[in-house]
């Protein structure tokens, strides 16, 4: 739809928004068959107009389903030099500018908040400032305990050092004093080892006078009896020989032969072959009786 022509008139302004809710309220755009017309007899072609500050608006109770906007006045040239803009052939005149009326359509508003309970916000806030107070001061007890556990660790270090040191002082002094009397009664160890050795070995020196002394008579002494072993061994061997010779001459000596020598060696052999059974030697035996029987015989017939 066109609409007749009319005088020339300045874009119209966009609505402000209002503040909550600000997706609610559509923008108002111009419409694209209305071109904006310069005056007639205004040679100097406007600039144009500078966008006003949006402020925030509550938004109506009831707003109608059609709204009327009026289209404002163009606002006066401002006195600043006119832009490279090609300047604008005048036209016919024109009447003065004429109230369009547009229908828009508007959305309803959101439902309206409910009323705000003062005494249960005031609770909610002085809950959270004591819940911030708490943790602020929870905050502060975290890092005055952990300052005071720092400041006991190292008053703790500190007297351990002190302490340690203090140790390693009386320590050393005790260690000296130590090394001094160890020193001393090693000096007096020394010296009462020098005279004990001292002591000991004119001791030995007195007694290994004493061993040789012993020494020599029990040499003098072995020797005697050397001597006078030997002589009695000569007497002795003397003794017994001269005893011999008598004995020997005494006595005269008889030559003997064992009796049936070869019957003995066969009854010895056949008891080395029948060991448990000697029934098996019996005639051996009996011809070596007889034999002795003999012998026995005839030594008594001839007197020998």
């Amino acid at each position: 739809m066109r609409e007749p022509e009319a005088p020339p008139k300045a874009p119209p302004k966009v609505l402000p928004a209002p503040s909550s809710p600000p997706s609610m309220i559509p923008t108002i755009t111009p419409s694209p068959f209305i071109r904006p017309v310069p005056p007639i007899f205004d040679h100097i072609t406007p600039l144009p107009p500078l966008p006003s500050l949006v402020e925030p608006v509550a938004p109506p109770p009831a707003p109608s389903a059609t709204e009327t906007v009026a289209a404002p006045p163009p606002p006066p040239p401002p006195a600043k030099t006119p832009t490279e803009q090609p300047p604008v052939e005048p036209e016919s005149p024109v009447p003065e500018p004429v109230v369009v009326t547009e229908v828009i359509s508007i959305p309803p508003p959101p439902a309206a908040a409910p009323p705000v309970d003062e005494v249960a916000l005031r609770k909610t806030i002085t809950d959270e400032l004591h819940k911030d107070m708490e943790q602020d001061r929870a905050k502060a007890e975290q890092e005055l305990q952990a300052w005071v556990e720092t400041e006991k660790a190292r008053a703790a270090a500190h007297a351990q050092d002190d302490a340690q040191s203090q140790v390693q002082g009386e320590v050393s002094r005790i260690l000296c004093v130590e090394r001094a009397a160890a020193e001393g009664s090693i000096q007096q160890a020394v010296i009462r080892e020098r005279i004990a050795m001292r002591t000991r070995g004119s001791a030995l020196s007195s007694l290994e006078a004493d061993l040789k002394k012993q020494d020599a008579f029990y040499r003098e002494q072995v020797a005697r009896l050397e001597e006078r072993s030997a002589q009695f061994y000569k007497v002795t061997t003397e003794n017994y020989h001269k005893a011999a010779d008598q004995v020997n001459a005494k006595f005269r000596h008889y030559e003997t032969y064992p009796v049936c020598a070869d019957l003995q060696g066969q009854i010895l052999a056949c008891y080395k072959e029948n060991v448990g059974k000697t029934l098996n030697c019996s005639n051996i035996a009996t011809l070596y009786l007889q034999c002795v029987n003999n012998t026995k015989q005839n030594k008594l017939r001839t007197g020998g």
